[in-house]
């Protein structure tokens, strides 16, 4: 499956200063992944969940380009996602729409691409200190192994507007920070939350998908607290 800056979801539409050539292959190069998209949403296996209050859709518009993708609050008030979600322009707003589904939602945070402070050497952002949630998702530090069942919940295509889950298994231990999932997930699943099966205990962020699995990145309270601090 194609990879637009990592697993977001992304398009490009044409612009004054494209030639009608040019205008018109951009058209169907973004038809064409969307026939792909919908081709792959099985093979995706995401089941559709009610919203969660704990998890957004993050959206984002600029000069040539929009797109979107997920985030998530933790019980430290901090708002987390990919840092490859965030938009080039650093001015460029961000939308939160926290507990999102079909245009209703619980609550919009809206703040510019710079608010977001970003963990150097891992693709993760965080907005902190929007507010002291009790009932945000915990960072366990216990570290995952092999073999490890977890579940993603996120804003993929083509159901977009549609919290989905989808069940995974850790392939091999942390590198570098980074873990592999042998489960595929669709753009827009980026920033979403990689919690234990069976728990809201969370073990890292997704960060890019293909045909054959995910990436996420280890997180634990640890990190977001010097972060954040």
């Amino acid at each position: 499956m194609p990879d637009f800056q990592g697993n977001k979801a992304i398009c490009f539409p044409g612009s004054a200063r494209f030639a009608g050539t040019a205008r018109r292959w951009t058209a169907l190069a973004c038809t064409f992944w969307l026939v792909v998209f919908l081709a792959g949403s099985a093979a995706w296996g995401g089941e559709r969940v009610p919203p969660d209050p704990r998890i957004a859709r993050l959206n984002h518009a600029g000069f040539k380009s929009r797109g979107h993708c997920t985030g998530f609050a933790i019980r430290q008030g901090a708002l987390i996602t990919a840092a490859h979600c965030l938009p080039r322009i650093r001015t460029d707003t961000v939308h939160v729409l926290l507990g999102y589904e079909t245009g209703s939602l619980e609550r919009h945070i809206k703040t510019p691409g710079a608010s977001y402070r970003i963990m150097p050497g891992r693709d993760i952002a965080a907005l902190c200190d929007i507010e002291d949630r009790s009932d945000g998702f915990r960072l366990t530090g216990t570290a995952p192994k092999a073999g490890t069942r977890v579940v993603v919940q996120g804003y993929g295509a083509p159901r977009a507007h549609a919290l989905q889950k989808t069940a995974c298994s850790v392939l091999s231990r942390p590198r570098d920070g980074r873990m592999r999932l042998d489960c595929p997930l669709p753009p827009g699943t980026s920033g979403a939350p990689v919690m234990l099966m069976g728990s809201r205990q969370v073990i890292g962020v997704v960060s890019a998908s293909s045909a054959a699995g995910s990436l996420a990145y280890r997180l634990s309270a640890g990190m977001t607290g010097r972060l954040c601090k």
